[in-house]
């Protein structure tokens, strides 16, 4: 008998193939806005989502077979998994699929404002010339501070390098082999935000990332800094951010995601031309878009095949305790 399984996002055209190989799924596609609301959800067996599926304990109820939810993102937060540990229900994610996708929009924010493409631009639109464009920076020497060392964190690292910068990190959960093993400088929260040149955030949604950069931080930030944000909007209290453009307490600004998505035409972060802004496209590559559609298909028909499980959650992560991790 075939397993019934709800597509509630886009997936490439090749993975989709893969799953109709099988001839053991009965594919049905459904919105993932409106997934609580579809007829088929008390029946389904298996969902195959991304992060505009919100999995709460009330649409958990609702689908009283579910054996598995497979979401082909590396963040989790849009799954309520206290509920799919009390329902018994296998979640799993894929992690790594983004990972260079996730650096390299790091790496071109940093470049954007070092070299300060988007005024660039804009003068050379306009008519204007190089001798009314502000200079740019080099990138030798001078220090990048990492919030967090994981996944993506540990390949930004490696690319800074490539530009012969000096790389110190901030994570409070990993061992002084895995810093050694980076060949990255362990200092304190305090002391990156007072030595970094650069300083990019790449830590999950918790209770403890909430607003990790505030009011109190800008009083001793280096003054000369560029901040940029590529994991979750609320790590930084965006209230302070612009109290800080608008006396100057930083050099610039790149944001990949914001504390409300999309970005509302009324925040006072548009106002500011230090501040470069993408729509949360970290994982917008066709090549993370066809790595994460593949690794998400091939974990669903390895849990009704064999039974095996791979990148299961919860993380099995020191940082993760269902005490601090936030569900949207």
């Amino acid at each position: 008998m075939k397993k019934k399984l709800l597509i509630c996002d886009r997936f490439s055209l090749e993975s989709l193939q893969l799953l109709e190989s099988q001839d053991y799924f009965e594919i049905i596609k459904a919105d993932p806005i409106t997934l609580k609301d579809n007829p088929h959800l008390a029946s389904s067996e298996a969902l195959l989502i991304r992060s505009r599926a919100l999995i709460t304990e009330e649409l958990l109820k609702q689908a009283k077979k579910l054996q598995v939810v497979i979401t082909a993102t590396s963040g989790f937060d849009h799954i309520d998994l206290e509920a799919t540990q009390k329902w018994g229900i296998t979640a799993m994610n894929t992690p790594n699929a983004n990972r260079e996708s996730a650096a390299q929009l790091t790496l071109t924010l940093m470049l954007a404002l070092n070299n300060r493409l988007l005024e660039s631009h804009r003068l050379t639109k306009s008519g204007l010339w190089r001798q009314e464009s502000a200079l740019g920076t080099e990138l030798a020497d001078k220090t990048w501070g990492l919030v967090g060392v994981g996944r993506i964190g540990s390949r930004v690292a490696e690319l800074a390098k490539a530009f012969k910068m000096n790389v110190i990190a901030y994570d409070p959960y990993l061992s002084d082999e895995t810093f050694e093993k980076y060949q990255v400088k362990r200092v304190s929260y305090e002391e990156l935000l007072k030595l970094s040149d650069v300083i990019s955030f790449h830590v999950p949604k918790t209770k403890e990332t909430h607003k990790m950069l505030n009011a109190s931080h800008f009083e001793y930030i280096n003054r000369d800094v560029f901040l940029v944000n590529t994991s979750r909007g609320t790590v930084i209290d965006e209230e302070s951010l612009v109290k800080a453009l608008e006396n100057q307490w930083i050099r610039g600004v790149a944001l990949d995601v914001f504390e409300k998505e999309p970005l509302p035409r009324t925040s006072k972060l548009l106002n500011f031309p230090e501040v470069v802004m993408t729509p949360h496209v970290g994982a917008y590559t066709e090549d993370a878009f066809l790595r994460a559609s593949e690794e998400a298909v091939l974990k669903l028909i390895h849990f009704f095949r064999d039974g095996t499980t791979s990148d299961t959650l919860p993380p099995k992560a020191a940082w993760y305790s269902s005490s601090h991790f936030s569900f949207l």
